[in-house]
């Protein structure tokens, strides 16, 4: 009759087992304990051509970045310089005309 699903089971004497985390230390081994220290390297021609090559690569992106901050600094400009033009003539025209509805598209 133990085995009936109406029966309730007893309560346990013993509290269930605690979870700890592991503690284990972690070596990290760093490369820097295998570099060594020796004789200068002398630059070849295809390292010479490499590095000439960075830098010319470099000076070509700083001046087409320029180049775009410059272009993009002349369109806000004559952004304003119309917006400021198109403003002083509808200024200029509801002054001059006694009619509203002259000047103006239909």
């Amino acid at each position: 009759m133990a085995d009936d699903k109406g029966t309730a089971l007893a309560p346990r004497s013993r509290s269930a087992p605690r979870v700890v985390a592991p503690r284990n230390k972690v070596n990290v081994a760093l490369p820097f304990s295998k570099i060594t220290v020796g004789e200068p390297m002398r630059m070849e021609v295809g390292d010479w051509i490499g590095l000439a090559g960075l830098v010319i690569s470099v000076i070509g992106f700083s001046v087409a970045i320029r180049q775009l901050i410059r272009i993009a600094h002349a369109s806000e400009a004559d952004q304003a310089r119309r917006r400021a033009s198109r403003e002083e003539a509808d200024s200029l025209a509801g002054q001059s005309s006694s009619s509203p509805d002259v000047g103006r598209p239909d």
